[in-house]
């Protein structure tokens, strides 16, 4: 090996993004489903876990705010694995949200690389507007819309994702090792 080489690591991120994004455009309202219930199991498992930490500490500070968290966070996460169409729906404000949020990051952080002088920063700025182009559309869509082009978006944004690592890994100076 070289001493100077790229990491394989944004290889494998990339590759991994591009085939996720690909699974969601094929199959779009599955993929919605999906990351329904994963968010509903993350709620169960850190409502679970609040609600042990909340009863079994001795010296917890507030305990009864940690026992509504932890209660909150399993109900949400109960009604999202039981109701998964509505938790779909629902999802779809909380990426819109989440896509919005994550737009304007990539694109001050592709403001801050193209300040520093670093290639590459065009591309950041580009899925950052994307990111935000499809927060908007997200949030204007109706109940019924939002439960397929949830996964579409989704695989979108994936797929651009996964474009950008490997434009980036191209772009980034080599790693000494």
């Amino acid at each position: 090996m070289s001493p100077t080489t790229r990491s394989p690591l944004l290889m494998i991120e990339a590759v991994v993004l591009l085939l996720l994004g690909i699974a969601a455009l094929v199959a779009p309202f599955m993929a919605g489903l999906a990351i329904t219930f994963l968010i509903g199991w993350v709620l169960v498992i850190s409502g679970g876990v609040g609600l042990v930490a909340a009863l079994a500490g001795h010296l917890h500070f507030h305990r009864g705010w940690s026992l509504a968290s932890a209660i909150i966070a399993l109900i949400a996460g109960l009604l999202l694995l039981v109701f998964p169409l509505v938790g779909l729906i629902t999802a779809a404000i909380v990426i819109g949200a989440y896509l919005a949020v994550d737009g304007v990051t990539l694109i001050a952080l592709a403001l801050s690389r193209r300040k520093r002088g670093f290639s590459g920063w065009p591309w950041l700025l580009a899925s950052g507007a994307l990111d935000l182009v499809l927060a908007l559309f997200i949030l204007s869509l109706g109940a019924a819309g939002s439960s397929i082009l949830i996964g579409i978006i989704v695989g979108i944004d994936l797929l651009v994702a996964g474009l950008v690592l490997l434009f980036q890994r191209h772009a980034s100076p080599p790693v000494l090792i």
